[in-house]
C-alpha cells in the first residue's frame, strides 16, 4: 500500500514509515520496502503517500496535510486522495521523477534520464534501502576524493554499468559502515546531501537542541527515520521561519519546482495517481522528449557553483550542487 500514517507535531515527530517499492526505477530489479519517515519536501511527518516507482521517497499528498510543516505538498485534490485511500492494499502511486523514469543526481540536483534502456544518464546505488541516482561524474568523484585517476576509471566503470554504493552508506569522518543493531554505530543522515555520520562521530556543531547563547539552530531529530537520526549538516543554511534549509530541492520533470514558489490556495494541481495498467511501463511516446532542467522561479535565483561535474550539465545551476565538496 502506498499511504502511510505518521504522527505529527508543530516540528517533526514521525516514528517512521513502511514504504512499498516492488522496482527499481529502471524497472527490473525488486527492491524490500523501506521505512521513511519524512516528506521529501519538508522532512515532517503526518499523512504521506510513498511512490512505488523505486525512488523510495515520501510525500504530503494534499495541501490540507502539508498545513502544519508549511509543505508545498503534491497538490492533489482531496477527492482523488480519499480515492486513493480507498483502494487500500491496491493503491498505486508513482512519482513524475518514477514515471519518466527522470531523476535528480543527489550531489548536484540536476534531472538525468535513468531509463537503462535507452542510454542513462543518472544511476541508482546499489543499496536496496536507498533511492538515490548520480551522475558517474559526480559520484565518482565523492568516492575517489584523492584519486582523480581512479575517478576518471570509476566514471567508466559506472557508465558501462558497473554498480555502485554511494557515499550516504559510509560515515565521513571514520570511513566505516552502519550497524543498526549497535546505538552508537546508527547513521545520522542529511536530507540535502550525500553526507553521513555514526552518532558516535556526529560533530558537536549538528546540535539536537538549539542554543540560545549561540545562536546555533538545531540541527538534527531523532524517531524521524527508522534507527537514523535526520540531519542537516553544516554545508546549510537553516531557515528560521522553517526550521530547515531553503525547500527548493525537489524538482519534477515537467520542470516544476513543487517548493520554490508558493501555490493558490485552493487551485488544484496536477497530479501524478496512474491507473494500475499505466504503472511504471508508459509508452516511450509519454516521456519528456529531454531531461528538462528546473529554470528559475519568482525571486529564488540559483547563485552559480564552483562544481566538478562537467560544464555541459550546469546550463542552469541548481542549489545542493557540487560546490561544498571543495570543503
Amino acid at each position: 500500500m502506498a499511504v502511510i500514517k505518521m504522527p505529527v507535531s508543530r516540528r517533526r515527530k514521525a516514528k517512521g514509515e513502511q514504504g512499498s517499492n516492488p522496482n527499481r526505477a529502471g524497472g527490473e530489479t525488486p527492491v524490500k520496502k523501506v521505512k521513511r519517515g519524512a516528506c521529501v519536501l519538508c522532512d515532517d511527518g503526518g499523512d504521506l503517500i510513498c511512490c512505488d516507482g523505486g525512488c523510495q521517497r515520501s510525500f504530503h499528498p494534499t495541501e490540507e496535510h502539508g498545513e502544519d510543516s508549511m509543505c508545498a505538498t503534491l497538490g492533489m485534490p482531496e477527492e482523488q486522495w480519499q480515492k486513493h485511500v480507498a483502494q487500500g492494499d491496491a493503491a498505486l502511486y508513482t512519482c513524475k521523477n518514477c514515471q519518466y523514469k527522470q531523476h535528480q543526481c543527489f550531489a548536484c540536483g540536476l534531472l538525468g534520464s535513468s531509463d537503462l534502456a535507452s542510454g542513462p544518464e543518472v544511476f541508482q546505488c546499489k543499496h536496496q534501502k536507498c533511492g538515490h541516482f548520480y551522475h558517474p561524474n559526480c559520484v565518482a568523484k565523492l568516492l575517489n576524493p584523492d584519486s582523480k585517476t581512479r575517478a576518471v576509471l570509476h566514471v567508466q566503470h559506472i557508465a558501462g554499468g558497473l554498480e555502485f554504493e554511494c557515499p550516504v552508506h559510509q560515515c565521513k569522518s571514520c570511513k566505516e559502515a552502519e550497524n543498526k543493531d549497535y546505538k552508537e554505530m546508527q547513521f545520522a543522515v542529511c536530507r540535502r546531501c550525500p553526507t553521513a555520520y555514526h552518532r558516535k562521530c556526529l560533530p558537536s556543531d549538528i546540535s539536537f537542541e538549539e542554543s540560545e547563547e549561540t545562536g546555533n539552530p538545531r540541527r538534527a531529530w531523532e524517531k524521524i527515520l527508522h534507527k537514523q537520526i535526520l540531519i542537516y549538516c553544516m554545508k546549510h543554511e537553516i531557515q528560521p521561519d522553517l526550521g530547515t534549509p531553503m525547500r527548493d530541492h525537489i524538482f519534477f520533470p515537467d520542470g516544476r519546482n513543487p517548493v520554490a514558489s508558493k501555490r493558490a490556495r485552493g487551485t488544484p494541481q496536477e497530479h501524478d495517481i496512474l491507473e494500475k495498467d499505466e504503472q511504471l511501463d508508459r509508452p516511450s511516446s509519454s516521456k519528456p522528449s529531454q531531461s528538462p532542467q528546473p529554470a528559475e522561479i519568482g525571486h529564488h535565483r540559483v547563485k552559480p557553483i564552483d562544481s566538478f561535474a562537467p560544464k555541459h550539465l550546469f546550463l542552469r545551476p541548481q542549489p545542493g550542487s557540487c560546490g561544498w565538496l571543495d570543503e
